[in-house]
């Protein structure tokens, strides 16, 4: 096969060609298209090609050159796979659980007869194969599979089939038309293999579809109504088809957002997308000049700055856990500046989607957030350290030393965990003794009190302001959002109020909201707020309190706020 992605000048993107996995005995040619700024700290989502040896047809490296330099998209990572030799038989559609291929006849002949043997190579033995050679987002938000015609086809099958793997789906015209039966034009619309897949279906939650289709793809027009088949059977599979005697769901239908009747260009947050394209053919020209709009909504670029993965960092104290390093646009132009150093805890939760984000499936979009109020000039310039939680959060959050009792109660239908077994003094050492010492030591950073900050949610906000009160010389300032203060019947606002620290050298935020679990917070943030005035803060100077009407528990709407905190804690 001819390179697939030509070297052009000025490019300094790396191609590795891979020593892949054998799919039925074949070795198909895999290669990998590795960013720029390539770092071994760093991890990177991963778009998977059908149809790999297309890439130079496509202009994909030039694409991918451009995009990054105008700041539309994200670093990331292509496997471009060459297609199989029995590209008909490999290209289609399948029943994951029944362990078979889905059929389908044409003019040629049968289409997709080895679909469940691709799909399932390319998902169990292809993907984990890059995830151990790559720095890769081990993630379906980190994943995406894209392919054209028949390859397209076979992409929304694995988008589909296998939605822990892949959480992002590109197909440009794809061959929809693939049916059950051929015997006239009311036996395709009602067989049509993918359109039934997806009505037998549900929702894949968190999954992303992308649907491009031009307008000038072919002439064929089964059902009379003036649309040609491929822009009729992509609006099928989004919109649900009725008629020739069968109603068959579209991805609408199963609760996918679309841009269908409301707008032509898709939407950042559409899950279902659908571009028809003017004058789109069906040919590599034709899904060159869509690829840009395809890698823009899969891979947008994050709010700004540089976002580092330090994976399993370890501790002598506490379990080991991931740690995520945001460094702030302009960060590498000016050797010489230094930035305060804001750190977060429940780190999983605070970035872009192809993280994990174990609560409601939304972050926090920290990176958008400070990018947005350092460009206004709203907030100082600062290093974000985004700390992982692990299964031991409740006792690693919990203020020991404001625990009486011999067991802490957090929430009605939980278990409570003994006294004995809480760990936020050792978590808090972590984060003094071996934490903070890494990042001052590694990057440039302000390492005094007064620039070294806190925020956390819940029980985030908890240890939060626990830091404050156990490490004053360390820790300025805390942001507590929704602090679940009935943890322990409210035990940490007593031990607070009698360890405050200086109110001339610290400065506390606290807020919440009124629904779900915060609607029990606002009697104790009033026992809290009496407790600083009584310790000499004064509200709107060094300590505000915040109350949210509506505002529930959730990152959702810690993400609507999260100015708030940003400002009060590195507001100039």
């Amino acid at each position: 096969m001819a390179n697939a992605f030509a070297a052009q000048p000025g490019h300094e993107w790396r191609e590795e060609k891979l020593q892949a996995p054998a799919f039925l005995g074949e070795s198909l040619d895999v290669r990998a298209l590795l960013p720029p700024d390539y770092d071994a700290a760093q991890r990177y989502p991963v778009l998977y090609l059908n149809d790999g040896q297309d890439g130079q047809a496509v202009g994909l490296k030039a694409t991918l050159q451009r995009l990054r330099a105008e700041g539309r998209i994200a670093p990331l990572i292509v496997i471009a796979i060459g297609m199989p030799k029995d590209r008909l038989g490999a290209y289609g559609l399948s029943d994951r659980l029944a362990t078979r291929s889905l059929v389908g006849g044409s003019r040629v002949g049968p289409i997709g007869v080895q679909a469940h043997a691709y799909s399932h190579w390319l998902a169990d033995s292809l993907v984990p194969f890059v995830d151990a050679r790559y720095r890769s987002v081990p993630r379906p938000q980190g994943r995406a599979i894209l392919g054209w015609s028949l390859g397209g086809l076979n992409a929304f099958n694995l988008g589909w089939q296998y939605p822990e793997i892949f959480g992002i789906t590109g197909a440009f015209s794809p061959s929809f038309w693939l049916a059950g039966e051929r015997g006239d034009a009311a036996a395709i619309q009602r067989t049509r293999l993918a359109q039934r897949m997806l009505d037998a279906g549900s929702k894949r939650e968190g999954s992303r579809f992308w649907l491009t289709v031009g307008d000038r793809e072919e002439t064929d027009d089964r059902d009379g109504d003036g649309i040609i088949d491929a822009v009729d059977d992509a609006r099928d599979l989004v919109d649900g088809y009725a008629g020739s005697g069968a109603t068959l769901r579209g991805l609408r239908q199963l609760g996918y957002k679309t841009n269908l009747g409301e707008r032509d260009m898709p939407a950042a947050d559409d899950t279902a997308a659908f571009r028809l394209f003017a004058g789109g053919e069906h040919n590599q020209a034709s899904w060159a000049k869509e690829l840009p709009e395809f890698l823009g909504w899969a891979f947008p670029a994050s709010g700004g700055g540089k976002l580092l993965h330090f994976p399993q960092f370890s501790s002598a104290r506490v379990a080991s856990r991931n740690v995520d390093v945001w460094l702030p646009p302009g960060y590498d132009g000016d050797p010489r500046k230094r930035y305060p150093v804001l750190y977060l805890h429940d780190g999983q939760n605070l970035f872009d989607a192809s993280r994990d984000t174990a609560y409601g499936g939304t972050t926090w979009g920290i990176d958008e957030a400070m990018t947005k109020l350092i460009a206004s000039g709203g907030i100082r310039a600062a290093i974000v350290v985004a700390v992982w939680n692990t299964p031991a959060r409740l006792a690693e959050y919990m203020p020991a030393k404001a625990v009486t009792t011999d067991a802490v109660h957090f929430v009605d239908g939980w278990p409570d965990l003994p006294r004995g077994d809480l760990r936020s003094d050792e978590y808090l050492s972590f984060l003094v003794d071996e934490l903070k010492p890494f990042i001052d030591e590694r990057f440039r950073t302000l390492p005094g009190r007064d620039d070294t900050m806190l925020m956390g949610s819940s029980m985030g906000g908890l240890i939060s302001a626990y830091a404050l009160t156990e490490y004053p010389q360390v820790f300025g300032r805390a942001a507590c959002v929704s602090t679940h203060w009935p943890a322990g019947g409210g035990a940490a606002i007593d031990y607070f109020g009698k360890h405050l620290p200086d109110p001339a050298t610290h400065r506390f935020y606290f807020d919440h909201g009124t629904a779900t679990l915060d609607a029990a917070y606002a009697p104790y943030q009033q026992r809290m707020d009496q407790a600083m005035q009584r310790a000499g803060y004064r509200n709107g100077v060094n300590w505000i309190s915040r109350e949210f009407p509506g505002a529930d528990h959730s990152e959702k709407s810690w993400r609507k706020r999260v100015e708030v905190p940003l400002r009060f804690l590195l507001g100039r």
